[in-house]
């Protein structure tokens, strides 16, 4: 019998509750260097899977490439891994001019132009984030006093990056206050309420998209996109610490609970 996943090579049933997912393996790497007694615990494809120490309590970290077709291999298999609540880290390009290169947006939810979703379940059924992620999110950013512009509300998530004849739809999600745009979230949230565990997403702006639509430019490796990452990765870190706490607390509670009605029989 396999002893881990198929793809990604993770150990079932053996991770950390609690996920922080980024699309860059090196990326994964350098929060892996954030933590403190880290394990490299798989390396597959441009899956890289760490487990350390954030704030006292034990965090699992991994990359998932780029699109929502490899990405969905890495959610599914930390489910399996047994991970209940997986966080996305990434970056994004902004339709609201109030949120330029550096500020930070937190996900509600997502349009579900991922290209993948589809197959999973119809259209009509929603990718929302988990409250409980949301509000962490939230407070975490509200705990870090370098983040001075942030935004909370809906993202779309596209499979594709760069246009074809068929153009875009960037206007369209604008004027229906859609505040980014990316390539991940939506699949992850969909196979989250599918699979029933918590999930969510901050990402950092790296572009805002009708100005990149004139400039022919993308620029996404200025020092102003590198510090808007770091800050993300720190609030990321601090809200996926507080849920794994949580998780700690109520698992003390039902053990609590359990253990005087096991002494009754």
């Amino acid at each position: 019998m396999a002893q881990t996943t198929a793809i990604c090579l993770l150990p079932f049933k053996r991770l950390p509750s609690v996920a922080v997912v980024v699309g860059d393996p090196l990326r994964a790497k350098r929060i892996s260097e954030l933590l403190t007694n880290v394990t490299p615990l798989a390396m597959n494809r441009e899956y890289h899977t760490y487990v350390g120490t954030y704030e006292g309590v034990e965090l699992a970290v991994m990359s998932h490439g780029i699109g929502a077709g490899g990405a969905s291999c890495a959610f599914e298999e930390l489910i399996q891994a047994g991970v209940t609540t997986i966080i996305r880290a990434g970056t994004a390009g902004s339709f609201d001019p109030r949120y330029r290169e550096g500020a930070l947006v937190i996900a509600t939810g997502a349009v579900r132009d991922d290209g993948v979703s589809p197959g999973l379940v119809p259209l009509g059924y929603p990718a929302l984030s988990n409250y409980e992620v949301v509000q962490a999110l939230i407070d975490s950013t509200k705990n870090h006093p370098d983040v001075s512009s942030y935004g909370v509300g809906i993202v779309t998530t596209v499979g594709h990056f760069y246009d074809g004849p068929a153009g875009n739809n960037n206007k369209l999600w604008a004027s229906a206050k859609v505040l980014a745009i990316e390539m991940e979230i939506s699949i992850l949230l969909v196979i989250a309420s599918l699979r029933g565990i918590r999930a969510g997403a901050a990402v950092n702006i790296d572009n805002y998209i009708f100005e990149r639509e004139v400039s022919e430019k993308y620029e996404p490796h200025r020092e102003v996109v590198h510090q808007g990452t770091y800050r993300m990765i720190r609030v990321v870190l601090s809200a996926a610490a507080r849920l794994a706490k949580e998780d700690i607390e109520k698992r003390r509670e039902t053990e609590t609970k359990e253990t005087p009605a096991a002494q009754a029989k």
